[in-house]
């Protein structure tokens, strides 16, 4: 007996023990299995390892996996989710296999059918042969809302209008592979593979290594490499357009531009000027020459498509007329994967190609033809009834066109007037009985049906296939539905190689000199912008707990602790100079009394629904981080979603008790000094970390002049507790302590917290530090002299360091109000505000005029 025989033969009887351990019949995992019964070769690693993990490995397995899931922020929004809730990434362990002679079948089908794809786009938007030669009823192209007039005769460098695709696949009980449909207009998951296959090969390093897996990264280099010298150029800039974060698929297109190492960007990043496409950058203008599209075509440009459209780029189109940028997908590339195409794809293939369609679509029936539209009428109970016009997402949101006459979007019995009505809008599909796979689950392994996606891309060679995708597992919903349910869990798909597999990074290795690069300088303004102001709420935050924290301690010593004590009316006062209550809450708090200032507190740090609550401070950070998520080092992210998940914790803790609120608040205010040191320490000194470090200097300089003004303006600050609180707040009492070894004095506090330069709490700390970043920040000045932000920063410090603060402290006005704070005050606060406009104006907005390749423009 050979020894692949004896093999074959312990793989087949470890799974029946498999399937008796589970009380499964064979043919339950018929992917499993040949026509003839037998297990696949392919399976038979896999089976070997399956039998030596037991039910608590696979458990902490699984753990293993949502837990990296969790940690790198992997979501999707379900279909018909109107809520648009991000749901936690749902993957199986277990991946799909397929052995090597099944997988060039399939490929070499997908390949084929690509090329007709991309002839057929060319042709709609070209010469339109098929229409003329009636190859394709007209009606079934200018019927359909994909279809844009507007983008006829677009240039497609190299003829390639479809430069990645997307194919739904299923395979039969039988074996037989059909596809359930073409996804042309922007194609999604490819990001949601990647990070499956990152999970997958961490989780079961041994069987990974063991099974001989084809990798990813050399597709991806290959697709990413060709597409790029479509521009001609030696270092394109090359932008991922999304629809922003929150929205629907957001991750998996970050996640790939991540990986193939490009911008993220929204359409109000992008501007056309004189026919180019460019980045407004916080250097100014960058021309844009190649476009990934994760935005649908008819929203791209609402000056030639869609005027309602807020996603897309004014003069879009006429840019990609003239030829100046590359887009992929090109524009109105949604047209050729209506299901309406599929009935005709075997002629379309002898027409375009004068070759044979090598893999089936799943049976279809487009309702604009008399015959076709007769028998969907009377099949209706057997069949899923599609509409074509129905704008749906790839992967989440919408019906993807499904009616049924159960259906609450038509009265009962009027499905087939519809039909006969509108035959043009509907086809009929024949429902595939999918084949299933196995599935780990809490008691074992379960049958489940499964659907895969695949990708294709244009490369240097050709049409190349990802080895792999994303399968889809469809526990209670329609296999034969949108992506992705509620309910649906994803896998691995593993095609295996019968030669060795050499590990490969995405990136090849330069050769010729190398360039070496300390800085990244292509920042976009909305980017710069939001880490501006997550510099800002972060610094708010910390404000925030830190008096917190303060006031709780106070009002306990006024309860009995004599610790620092503090009237109610200076609480309630540092709350609405902080804009934590408004002045109504606080009149009504004053008059109630203590007790009522403490309720106020309670309410302001455990109800997670107020509107000034620290939940809602820490909701600010959350959003923010979120949104410039790419931007941000592992650790740092993390760092801060523990920050704002700790007010959930201590809610569920149902207590109120002044420790618990302390406990709370003091490990806000580590995590809070965690995020600083390691914005400090492990970012690079280049823009984004300047932006960020921008608004955390000018929020801290505003936050404290209010202080200052609330707590030594007035009345005997050096008798009353208020210079040991201010102190307390700039976190400053241990310096001031070890300076001069006696109870606080206003002259020297003043010098502490305004004027001293060695005191990173201090005014002139957060100055001299602004005036560093603002030195280094681009400019578009070329005389020399400062900028309008500059000179406001160099005016207010030296201000500061000529101040007299014994004369400051000392000099009164008749109503008993120190004057010269005051004025002080005023005037740092009015600088606070002017320098964020300043910046917002100058590196933000882009209202001045932009300077680009000697053109003047405004943009």
């Amino acid at each position: 007996m050979s020894a692949t025989t004896g093999a074959s033969q312990d793989a087949a009887s470890a799974f029946l023990d498999l399937l008796d351990d589970y009380r499964l019949a064979p043919n339950v995992f018929d992917s499993m299995l040949t026509s003839e019964g037998t297990v696949r070769s392919e399976w038979l690693g896999v089976l070997a390892r399956l039998r030596q993990i037991g039910a608590a490995d696979r458990r902490t397995l699984n753990d293993s996996a949502q837990r990296i899931l969790r940690e790198n922020g992997v979501t999707f929004v379900a279909q018909d989710d109107t809520e648009s809730t991000h749901r936690p990434w749902q993957l199986d362990l277990l991946p799909l296999v397929i052995g090597p002679g099944d997988w060039q079948a399939l490929e070499t089908g997908l390949v084929q059918r690509a090329r007709l794809l991309n002839e057929l786009l060319a042709d709609l938007y070209g010469e339109q042969r098929c229409l003329a030669e009636n190859v394709l009823p007209s009606s079934l192209v200018f019927g359909n809302p994909r279809f844009l007039p507007a983008c006829m005769r677009l240039p497609a460098k190299q003829q390639l209008g479809l430069h990645l695709i997307a194919f739904d696949v299923a395979r039969a009980p039988d074996g037989r592979w059909w596809v359930l449909g073409d996804r042309t207009e922007m194609p999604s998951g490819a990001g949601y593979a990647l990070e499956n296959r990152v999970v997958t090969s961490r989780c079961l390093p041994e069987l990974f290594a063991e099974s001989n897996v084809r990798r990813h990264a050399h597709f991806f280099r290959a697709y990413n490499q060709h597409v790029l010298s479509l521009t001609d150029k030696d270092e394109p800039l090359a932008v991922f357009l999304t629809r922003g974060p929150g929205k629907l698929t957001y991750f998996d297109h970050a996640y790939l531009a991540r990986y193939l190492g490009h911008e993220i960007v929204e359409g109000s990043d992008l501007t056309v000027r004189d026919e180019c496409v460019y980045l407004k950058t916080i250097e100014g203008l960058r021309q844009v020459d190649l476009i990934f599209r994760a935005v649908r075509s008819e929203l791209t440009d609402p000056l030639e498509l869609r005027a309602d459209s807020m996603l897309g780029v004014p003069g879009l189109l006429q840019s990609a007329r003239a030829g100046n940028v590359t887009i992929g997908n090109q524009l109105g590339s949604g047209v050729v994967e209506s299901p309406g195409f599929l009935s005709f794809l075997p002629a379309l293939c002898r027409q375009l190609l004068d070759e044979e369609l090598a893999i089936p679509s799943v049976a279809t029936w487009w309702c604009g033809q008399p015959s076709e539209r007769r028998y969907v009428l009377e099949h209706l109970d057997n069949l899923l009834v599609r509409r074509i016009s129905t704008t749906h997402s790839v992967l989440a949101g919408g019906h993807d066109g499904r009616v049924n006459k159960y259906s609450t979007e038509v009265a009962p019995g009027q499905l087939g007037d519809l039909i006969e009505r509108a035959g043009y809008d509907f086809v009929g599909q024949e429902p595939l009985t999918l084949s299933t796979t196995p599935v780990w689950t809490d008691l074992g392994l379960a049958p489940e049906p499964c659907v895969l996606r695949v990708y294709v891309a244009a490369t240097a060679s050709g049409y190349q296939v990802l080895p792999g995708g994303l399968t889809r597992i469809a526990h209670d919903s329609d296999p034969n539905s949108a992506w992705l349910a509620a309910s649906d869990v994803s896998k691995d798909t593993w095609v295996l190689s019968d030669t060795p597999v050499e590990p490969l990074t995405l990136f090849a290795r330069q050769h010729g000199e190398a360039r070496l690069r300390r800085s990244h300088r292509n920042l976009p303004s909305r980017a710069a912008d939001n880490l501006f102001w997550l510099g800002r709420y972060a610094e708010r935050a910390e404000a925030a707990v830190r008096l917190f924290r303060s006031l709780v301690i106070r009002l306990a010593g006024e309860l009995g602790s004599n610790r620092y004590p503090v009237s109610h009316e200076r609480v309630v006062s540092l709350l609405v100079i902080h804009k934590h209550i408004s002045p109504r809450r606080a009149k009504r708090a004053r008059e109630e009394g203590r007790l009522a200032v403490e309720r106020e507190l309670w309410t302001l740090l455990f109800d997670s629904d107020s509107r000034d609550g620290l939940a809602n401070v820490l909701g600010n950070v959350k959003r923010t981080a979120e949104i410039v998520r790419e931007r941000l080092s592992f650790d740092a992210y993390q760092t801060l979603m523990v920050l704002t998940d700790v007010p959930d914790r201590r809610q569920r803790e149902s207590t109120s008790e002044t420790d618990e609120a302390l406990r709370l608040l003091n490990r806000l205010v580590q995590n809070l000094a965690a995020f600083s040191g390691i914005a400090m320490e492990n970012m690079t000194r280049g823009y984004g970390w300047r932006f960020l470090d921008l608004g955390r200097r000018i929020e801290r300089m505003r936050a404290m002049q209010h202080l200052v003004h609330n707590l030594t303006a007035h009345g005997d600050p050096e008798n009353d507790g208020s210079l040991e609180l201010l102190l307390e707040l700039a976190d400053s009492r241990m310096t001031y302590r070890g300076r001069y070894h006696s109870s606080p004095e206003l002259g020297r506090v003043l010098d502490l917290v305004l004027a001293d330069q060695s005191n990173p709490r201090s005014i002139a700390f957060q100055l001299a530090a602004i005036s560093d970043h603002l030195a280094t920040l681009p400019s578009t000045e070329d005389d020399g002299l400062l900028r309008q932000d500059q000179r406001i920063t160099t005016e207010m410090l030296s201000k500061l360091q000529v101040a007299d603060v014994f004369e400051i402290a000392a000099k009164k006005n008749r109503f008993d109000s120190r004057i010269l704070i005051d004025r002080l005050c005023r005037d740092i606060k009015k600088s606070a505000n002017d320098l964020s406009d300043g910046i917002s104006e100058q590196f933000f907005s882009h209202s001045a005029p932009q300077r680009v390749s000697g053109y003047e423009f405004l943009a």
